[in-house]
């Protein structure tokens, strides 16, 4: 009798309980001592991985933080900050054994970075922003945006140079409003490539950039308060700015009202 062939598909237990248990397993016995998870999220439909890692100051000053990828495929953004790790989905003494070969003293200074007064208050405005129903989107070239993630979104090139746009964050073709800001657009790319902000194709060509809440909350758990919110952004960004934003939220409470 011929034996039956077995095919083995190894994305076909990614998404259960029990890999994510043997995954974190392996990632925190793979990291140095002084290094530890602070939030991690799994894709739904792929072997990836997301991990924000902490690492402890031994004099106490500001923490500095590491996103770690773990992949079976290469991210489709350039210019990203995190380190990334090409795995086999399922093989965990693999990804540990590399991720301990890679989590060097040296790789943990050139990956990890810390969180300077204006970006605490630039994600607290985006936390804010989402509270009232507002989200940041771009408008991608048509090239990329009809490529999906098959034509790579440079960070450093492409980013910038995107419309920004503030909008309604259950209906992207809704109150749509233009914001010209360098500066804070420049950031908005840095927490996107940081996996601080998680993206969603929509139609026109827009991108949604939508807050990873259980990343951007423990880790301002961890950094201090800031008090003048609108002032500390209006002396980064400028008053038109900020009347922008403030805007958009009165004419958000007015449609919720009606």
């Amino acid at each position: 009798m011929a034996k039956r062939r077995i095919n083995h598909d190894p994305n076909q237990f990614v998404n259960t309980d029990a890999h994510r248990r043997q995954l974190q397993l392996a990632v925190q016995m793979a990291l140095p001592t002084n290094v530890h998870i602070l939030a991690r999220n799994f894709a739904r439909s792929s072997a990836s991985s997301y991990w924000l890692l902490m690492l402890d100051q031994p004099d106490h000053s500001m923490p500095r933080f590491l996103t770690l990828r773990i992949a079976d495929h290469t991210l489709w953004l350039s210019n990203h900050d995190q380190l990334a790790v090409t795995w086999e989905a399922g093989n965990f003494a693999s990804v540990r054994q590399t991720l301990r070969q890679r989590l060097t003293p040296t790789t943990l200074q050139q990956y990890s970075y810390y969180l300077q007064p204006i970006d605490i208050v630039t994600l607290r405005l985006v936390l804010h922003l989402e509270q009232h129903q507002l989200i940041w989107l771009v408008q991608l070239s048509p090239t990329i945006a009809k490529a999906y993630k098959n034509q790579r979104l440079d960070l450093h090139d492409d980013f910038p140079s995107a419309k920004l746009l503030l909008g309604n964050m259950n209906n992207s073709s809704l109150q749509l409003v233009p914001v010209k800001q360098p500066a804070f657009q420049a950031r908005l790319g840095q927490y996107f490539g940081r996996n601080l902000l998680f993206s969603q194709f929509t139609s026109h060509q827009l991108l949604r950039l939508l807050p990873t809440n259980q990343w951007i909350r423990p880790l301002l758990r961890q950094l201090p308060p800031t008090p003048s919110l609108e002032q500390q952004l209006a002396a980064a960004y400028g008053t038109d700015f900020v009347r922008i934003y403030v805007e958009a939220i009165r004419q958000q409470a007015q449609l919720q009202a009606i």
